[in-house]
């Protein structure tokens, strides 16, 4: 959603420039220090990424924007609610947040300014939410999602925790239990409740139709794009070959999961790899190699 905001402004005559990744697909801090010119008025990084669930060094950037005289906003869509999100710890002009992300209201969300910050509204009219933004507030929508946010952020450390045992133990059972398989991204600086898994042999549609149909929800990419049948842009960011980024499935757990789910998920997944392969007619000229977490074994080798 960012990125059609960016190109919207582009086609304003607005210049944007779009920031290289590592090999994790994370924008370091340098990267965003050497691209910073007397010109740039605002960057805008992910908190932690919707696909991946890779988190960014975003105390890190604040302060070189802070530095620069730079406004800074993060899409902390991804973020809050699933890890700490302390603002009083970073320098940050603006985040956006979504009550869904953390089992609140769908069609509600929130930014924070930082005190200093004036916004032209959008919406004119009249004078509600101090004059940023026109329209009757949605009250029932709005104690939705602080009561939400109330709920998931407590004792979040124990929730963080118990998400990750259950995302690791899925990932790790299809790693072992299948061939050609890559997750993407470091566990230790990924949000606890994602996964993005890449199968060779197997197209990201035809999983989807078959976890579908076994009533398991998951994605082949950003629900903001997922009317697009294009390669996945996240992972070729980070070297995968087009054939491999046409494979990424992202699947996201909650504090709800349950250890009989992802039993179920482990089953039913590798079932309708196992189906794919067999029919697909490309499959049978690859070579099978273990599964891996890139890094270790990169998507495009």
């Amino acid at each position: 959603s960012v990125l059609s905001a960016c190109k919207f402004l582009e086609d304003q005559g607005v210049k944007v420039t779009y920031l290289p990744v590592n090999d994790q697909g994370v924008v370091e801090a340098h990267t965003v220090r050497s691209f910073i010119t007397e010109k740039t008025a605002l960057v805008s990084i992910m908190w932690a990424n919707n696909e991946t669930g890779m988190i960014f060094p975003i105390k890190e950037i604040g302060e070189i924007c802070k530095e620069k005289g730079v406004l800074f906003h993060t899409d902390g869509v991804q973020a809050v609610g699933k890890i700490p999100v302390d603002m009083q710890d970073v320098h940050v002009d603006f985040m956006s947040m979504s009550a869904h992300k953390f089992h609140g209201p769908k069609g509600i969300g929130a930014l924070y300014i930082r005190d200093s910050q004036k916004l032209t509204p959008l919406l004119h009219g009249g004078e509600h939410m101090g004059g940023r933004r026109s329209g009757t507030l949605n009250v029932p929508y709005m104690v939705g999602m602080a009561k939400a946010l109330e709920l998931a952020t407590e004792n979040l450390q124990e929730k963080m925790a118990s998400i990750a045992a259950k995302r690791d133990r899925l990932e790790d059972a299809l790693l072992s239990g299948l061939t050609d398989v890559f997750t993407v991204g470091n566990r230790a600086n990924r949000t606890p409740n994602t996964i993005l898994i890449s199968i060779r042999g197997v197209e990201g549609e035809g999983m989807l139709w078959d976890l579908n149909n076994a009533l398991i929800g998951a994605s082949t990419g950003s629900a903001c794009a997922s009317a697009d049948l294009e390669a996945n842009s996240v992972m070729l960011a980070i070297g995968a070959d087009n054939e491999l980024a046409h494979t990424g499935i992202r699947l996201s757990l909650s504090r709800f999961t349950t250890d009989a789910e992802i039993d179920y998920v482990i089953e039913r997944f590798e079932s309708a790899v196992k189906r794919l392969r067999a029919i697909s007619s490309s499959y049978a000229i690859v070579q099978p190699t273990a599964g891996g977490e890139a890094g270790e074994h990169h998507p495009h080798h």
